[in-house]
């Protein structure tokens, strides 16, 4: 099994602040509550993440978790011919690590990172001292978890009912949301190991997103062009997932 993820500091002029952490919304709610900046926010480290950076194999004990601000971190299902398929995705709305806090200790599955950029580390034990001691924080971390339970299970209905459009339109949704930028970094090859299909159906459908003016896409760089476009070819999975995604800055 490959070791945990030893990050670098990320070189910066000034040092980091709340309203940095807070762009991170499961962070920015831990944060509000009395008493946990004062010890939390001296243990942050900002890490840069790089595109198919693997933070965790399966089985993996967890050292550290990850609250992202700019990136996105996949979980990944591994068969045994070597092909893959997302089962959940993290951005800026979560953590990644979150099973180690639960009780586990280690990795349920394949962690990598999706999309480049930077997220802030805390280690593990810090955190699960913290949620023991704190019913407020341990609320939010499940918050968060029952989120995450939603778009596990509505995604796997959405694999097995939907066409690759429909699945399409809702991971670049999804990602869109987690990210907060329309330029994306984004080989075909990558979208259908996330999407689970095959990169032909992935070319048919983001050509077919492309002639809507809902994207465009050359060289592994996507734009979103039009998100209403994508909202209205989408299918109902990735409103009830937004849903629940939402009950995180309003409960």
């Amino acid at each position: 099994m490959a070791t945990n993820f030893q990050p670098l500091l990320l070189d910066r002029k000034e040092p980091l602040t709340a309203s940095t952490a807070s762009r991170n919304e499961l962070l920015n709610q831990l944060l509000s509550v009395p008493g946990i900046a004062h010890c939390l926010q001296p243990e942050f480290k900002v890490v840069p993440f790089t595109v198919n950076q693997v933070l965790y194999e399966l089985g993996d004990r967890i050292d550290y978790v990850y609250f992202p601000l700019d990136s996105v971190v996949s979980g990944l299902a591994i068969m045994e011919d070597g092909t893959t398929m997302e089962t959940a995705m993290v951005g800026r709305d979560g953590m990644v690590g979150t099973s180690t806090i639960l009780g586990s200790g280690r990795s349920r599955q394949w962690t990598w990172v999706t999309i480049s950029g930077s997220a802030i580390q805390v280690e593990s034990r810090l955190l699960d001292k913290l949620f023991v001691q704190n019913e407020s924080a341990l609320k939010a971390l499940l918050r968060h978890y029952r989120s995450l339970m939603t778009q596990l299970s509505q995604r796997c209905v959405c694999n097995t009912r939907h066409t690759i459009m429909e699945r399409l339109c809702c991971w670049l949704l999804m990602i869109h949301d987690r990210v907060g930028s329309a330029n994306l970094s984004l080989t075909q090859e990558m979208i259908a190991s996330r999407v689970g299909a095959r990169r032909a159906g992935i070319t048919v459908a983001a050509g077919m997103l492309q002639d809507m003016n809902a994207i465009t896409y050359r060289r592994g760089k996507l734009h979103i062009t039009e998100r209403e476009l994508l909202e209205q070819a989408v299918c109902e999975c990735y409103a009830i997932m937004q849903a629940e995604l939402k009950k995180l800055s309003s409960e």
